[in-house]
């Protein structure tokens, strides 16, 4: 059982992992995603969760995974700073 454990950690610790932004073109909303790199092709795309537009599709010896929708602060249009501040 040891084996076993060992070979499916060893291939995980191997892979590289990167945190990426991407930016809807459709209604701007921001996502991030974690890239994997492979040793074989992958391919896919994500699509917008609010406007169904296509995000970012790729193909090649990498995979994307856990999309997250990035939470941004509303700007508040019509106030001064210094009055903002009280």
């Amino acid at each position: 059982m040891a084996g076993k454990s060992e070979g499916v950690f060893s291939g995980m610790a191997n892979s590289i992992w990167t945190t990426e932004e991407f930016t809807c073109s459709g209604c701007g909303m921001n996502y991030t995603a974690t890239r994997e790199k492979h040793a074989d092709k992958h391919s896919g795309s994500f699509k917008c969760r609010v406007c169904n537009a296509e995000v970012h599709a790729w193909s090649g010896y990498h995979n994307f995974f856990d999309w997250e929708a990035i939470e941004t602060r509303t700007p508040v249009f019509g106030r001064r700073w210094e009055q903002s501040r009280r």
